[in-house]
């Protein structure tokens, strides 16, 4: 099959799906969004998070609701949901199905993070009303156990011992993954002190630069970047995610080069209706399809079938997300066949958000994920709690359609 016929495949099953979820019936009765100051430092290659706006969405039709979630913004906790309320009010009143057409409608204009949360939370409402789980309405078919990464943000090699202890003794283990920072030394030495704790034997150990060895518009070479590593990998790491900003050739030539170590694409896989004709065979051994820059879990689904069709392995990644959308990615991730899901519930992050559910379909408590699903994604919250757990709410009702 020649590369346009595939790629034209590619639109066959998207519209394949989408031409399901568009026949859900159902006016919207009501949208609730709900914004928590979540504060806690993150440290990264291109900078540091002190705190994250996140916002839960509640979309009602005919008695259910669909809930979903995504982060607003970083480091701005005098955000406003006002603006995302504005975008919204267009959808109250409508038929499920035709809600999701004007999302769709909205990709390159609304942030792609507001496309992805109504779309999942429209998705888990559709499956409700239709009594079916969200995952058959994507048409996934696979229930392969999938296990939680246990993610380590930090630079202090002393708080990253005793993360990876953390992990070793809660059977959060198997897969870790560690921020590193462009810097060889201090990476190598991150990636050390995790194998102290994690043999190689018990512990795929990822790492992720965020492009820390090389940043857009940087002229370091191709052979210094493949000896940064080789350094890495003799240190102990098994993977390594966006070492560099790197061309789709310069992926190839890399990956070709550093094997054994995984190289794990992510910002080339942004978002997910671009990457599918962007993306090519040997840019890496697995794909990161990352939340809250998918932009939409349809595409993100026919994303990952055309990654499989590349012969590389899929994971799904995170951002650094705390309640409702961890549980639908962990699903997700479930029924793609993903090798690991980082998109899992947060130590201490995560409290409010479990002091508010009633029913979930996961449990990332265990590894692999616990995952039973239910109608829709399986996220049943008690809003009264909800709202006395977040800083900020907003309602929109079909009255504030067009104005009125």
């Amino acid at each position: 099959m020649s590369l346009e016929n595939e790629l034209a495949s590619y639109d066959s099953q998207r519209e394949e799906i989408l031409s399901g979820l568009y026949a859900i019936d159902g006016h919207i009765a009501s949208i609730r969004l709900y914004m928590k100051n979540v504060h806690g430092l993150k440290h990264f290659s291109f900078g540091t998070w002190s705190s994250r706006q996140h916002v839960i969405a509640g979309i009602s039709a005919n008695g259910h609701t669909g809930f979903a979630e995504c982060i607003m913004s970083v480091n701005q906790p005098e955000s406003s949901l006002k603006p995302w309320k504005k975008l919204l009010e267009g959808l109250a009143g409508l038929d499920v199905g035709k809600a999701l057409r004007e999302v769709r409608n909205c990709q390159g204009t609304w942030p792609e993070q507001l496309i992805e949360m109504t779309e999942m939370a429209l998705i888990d409402l559709g499956g409700k009303l239709a009594g079916c789980p969200a995952n058959s309405l994507l048409g996934l078919a696979e229930n392969k156990p999938v296990y939680g990464v246990y993610v380590i943000l930090s630079d202090d090699l002393k708080e990253v011992e005793e993360s990876a202890c953390w992990a070793r003794e809660h059977g959060k283990s198997r897969f870790i993954k560690v921020k590193l920072f462009g810097r060889t030394q201090l990476d190598c030495e991150i990636i050390k002190t995790v194998r102290k704790v994690c043999p190689k034997a018990e512990t795929f150990l990822i790492g992720d630069v965020n492009c820390g060895y090389r940043v857009e518009g940087a002229e370091t070479s191709l052979e210094e970047i493949k000896e940064f590593m080789g350094r890495l990998e003799e240190a102990g790491l098994d993977a390594c995610e966006d070492p560099a900003f790197l061309t789709r050739d310069e992926w190839v030539v890399l990956q070709s080069g550093v094997h054994p170590l995984k190289l794990i694409p992510d910002y080339p896989m942004r978002p997910s209706r671009r990457s599918i004709k962007e993306i090519c065979r040997g840019m890496g051994e697995i794909y990161n399809i990352h939340p809250d820059s998918a932009g939409s879990i349809v595409d993100g689904v026919v994303l990952a079938r055309r990654i499989k069709e590349l012969g590389a392995g899929l994971m799904i990644g995170d951002d650094s997300l705390v309640g409702p959308s961890a549980s639908i990615w962990q699903q997700l991730a479930y029924g793609l066949g993903a090798r690991w899901v980082e998109a899992t519930e947060k130590r201490k992050e995560s409290d409010f958000f479990y002091q508010c559910v009633r029913s979930l379909a996961t449990d990332s408590s265990e590894n692999p994920v616990k995952v039973r699903l239910k109608d829709g994604f399986g996220i049943d919250l008690d809003e009264e709690k909800l709202a006395a757990e977040t800083d900020l709410f907003e309602e929109i009702l079909p009255a504030e359609r067009g104005g009125q």
